[in-house]
């Protein structure tokens, strides 16, 4: 064992608030894993919260790990070390399971990584029973598990309250009494809500490459059905591990609210955590009270914190007890001249809208739902309140986008800049204003899922066309992702199980997509570039979250004739499925 390694993993956990440290004893012990840096990880709620949850379970222990940072990996590789978990500083291998925590499909590449250098077999049907059972979850594996297949013994899908114990404890039981792991694994997808277990099922192709059929084997089921408790208000959702050297570390976050109910048509969140839930008032003074004995600055997190009823009050008991605001990203037309004030009161620096497109008819194809006035209005307003940085986000390649609509992507920014000097009256505008281009990226469970990515070269000149328009404006700085790499996040977000030998193939190249692509029997070009028929199986199809396949289908249709619709609401509609099929009159 490296004493560098053992020093480093020591460090942050005497830096930390919360960590918990139990003897394994009679306890199934496993190990949560993130594979991002610990800055990264700590950062993310669901994983703090699923570490406390597992935690609080009499006969669970669960203790984390990271990937490490790259000087440490480099350690790692010198000596030989396997990856060690942060509580215990033991092999991951030592483990009964290890449990993969996986947001984002950038980091996929890296649970090969960890399993490699845990000296842990890759893929699932190569690993006995003397290995740890791999598992994972995460908003991704719910979306799309198909591409982590070949690597995972079996997936937790669907969001972890009031289900992820049971899911733990199932197999902690009754691999106690019974050490085939076939047979627990099977048992496991039969009777507990989420459980998806891959070598149950055996996809088909037709000649042409697509999906045929997904046939699963005696005993497990045709779908399986994503856990999303209807209510959340008995789970709070907030910092429970202080972790000073996390990107938050400053922070003690609080979840406001779960989903989103505006129906941004490439937004998955938006789908899959239908209908949005929202906390109360009252459970969230509590958790902010809590925080504030913790931390001086309370971050307000969700996909659309600023529509929350009750935002006005949440962020006024933040500033009357002398805290700081932390905010994630406002809607325009849900933030008002009050509110922009009191998160300047709370400190905020920086506020970030989401036009997402340079035009309104884009914007009503993408169903954002946001006019030019409102985007005009939010961006004077919070000026005024006094808070000096703006954050703008915007897709290039979205469907129907023309090189237009690119360059009004620049052409609305200086408008709104010049919006705010004018209202500025001579007074200083905005100190900075920064343009993120992110490429856009079909999800599954979206209304563009038949949509293809568009190709390389014409996303690099597009993102240019925005550089070249906006080259030499004061204050402004424009940042965009790397297509290549949005790319590879299009691969693995709608591919099937065999783009998992195509990862297998890059991680053995040492990273080099190019080199796994070359050796391919198949074109990854077949799954990012090619549009969808109506009628095609996705590799997703399996998973039920209540949405159905035929709504994602009519409101990809409306996109196309650029008909927005209305905000989700289940007191008046029932169209896309997830609350029963009869409308309420």
């Amino acid at each position: 064992m490296s004493r560098k390694i053992i020093a480093h993993l020591k460090n942050l956990l005497d830096q930390e608030q919360g960590a918990i440290i139990r003897e394994w004893g009679h306890r199934w012990p496993l190990a949560l894993v993130y594979p991002n840096l610990y800055q990264v990880g700590m950062s993310n709620l669901g994983f703090q919260a699923v570490y406390r949850r597992l935690n609080d379970h009499p006969d669970l222990t669960c203790e984390r790990a990271f990937l490490p940072p790259w000087d440490l990996w480099l350690e790692y590789q010198r000596t030989g070390t396997p990856i060690l978990s942060l509580e215990s500083r033991r092999p991951l291998s030592d483990f009964a399971a290890l449990a993969f925590a996986l947001p984002y499909e950038a980091d996929y590449p890296q649970v090969l990584k960890i399993l490699d250098q845990a000296h842990i077999p890759l893929l699932a049907d190569q690993r006995g029973p003397n290995f740890p059972l791999i598992l994972a979850g995460g908003v991704t594996t719910f979306l799309n598990p198909e591409p982590l297949a070949p690597f995972i013994d079996a997936f937790f899908l669907g969001e972890a309250e009031g289900q992820v114990e049971n899911f733990f404890y199932f197999l902690a039981r009754n691999l106690k009494s019974n050490p085939d792991r076939h047979q627990v694994l099977k048992a496991l997808a039969a009777s507990q809500p989420g459980a998806y277990v891959p070598a149950g099922y055996q996809p088909t192709y037709h000649d042409d490459g697509t999906l045929a059929d997904f046939i699963p084997a005696p005993g497990y089921p045709s779908k399986v059905m994503a856990r999303h408790p209807p209510d959340l208000e008995a789970y709070p959702c907030h910092s429970q591990l202080l972790a000073p050297g996390a990107e938050f570390g400053q922070m003690f976050l609080v979840e406001v609210g779960r989903g989103c109910g505006r129906g941004c048509r490439f937004c998955a969140a938006g789908f899959v955590y239908r209908p949005p839930r929202q906390r109360s008032l009252i459970e969230l003074s509590r958790q902010i009270d809590l925080g504030l004995t913790q931390r001086h600055k309370i971050g307000l997190v969700g996909a659309a914190v600023s529509d929350h009823p009750a935002i006005h009050e949440l962020c006024q008991q933040v500033v009357a007890a002398g805290g700081q605001l932390g905010i994630s990203s406002i809607r325009a037309d849900s933030a008002d001249r009050e509110l922009f004030d009191l998160l300047a009161q709370g400190g905020v620096k920086t506020i970030a809208l989401a036009p997402e497109a340079g035009s309104e008819r884009l914007r009503q194809v993408i169903n954002k739902g946001l006019s030019e006035a409102e985007l005009n209005a939010a961006a004077v307003n919070l000026h005024k309140a006094g808070i000096p940085n703006l954050r703008l986000y915007f897709m290039v390649g979205l469907p129907t986008e023309t090189r237009e609509e690119v360059r009004d992507i620049a052409r609305l920014v200086k408008r709104l800049k010049h919006a705010v000097t004018k209202s500025s009256r001579g007074r200083k505008g905005l100190a900075s204003l920064t343009v993120s281009l992110h490429s856009f990226v079909p999800k599954p469970f979206t209304p563009f899922q038949w949509v293809p990515f568009l190709d390389l070269p014409e996303l690099k000149d597009r993102i240019r066309l925005v550089k070249r328009a906006l080259k030499g404006s004061p204050q402004v700085r424009v940042h965009a992702d790397l297509p290549k790499w949005a790319y590879i996040q299009a691969l693995l977000a709608r591919g099937d199980r065999r783009v998992g030998l195509m990862l297998l193939a890059a991680h053995q190249a040492g990273g080099n997509w190019n080199q796994a692509f070359r050796h391919s029997p198949l074109n990854p070009d077949f799954f990012v570039l090619r549009p969808r028929a109506p009628e095609e199986l996705f590799p997703w199809d399996f998973i039920d979250h209540g949405l159905h396949k035929s709504y994602l289908w009519e409101e990809y249709q409306l996109a196309l004739a650029g008909k927005p619709t209305p905000p989700c609401d289940p007191r008046v509609c029932r169209r896309c499925g997830v609350c029963g099929s009869a409308a309420i009159p």
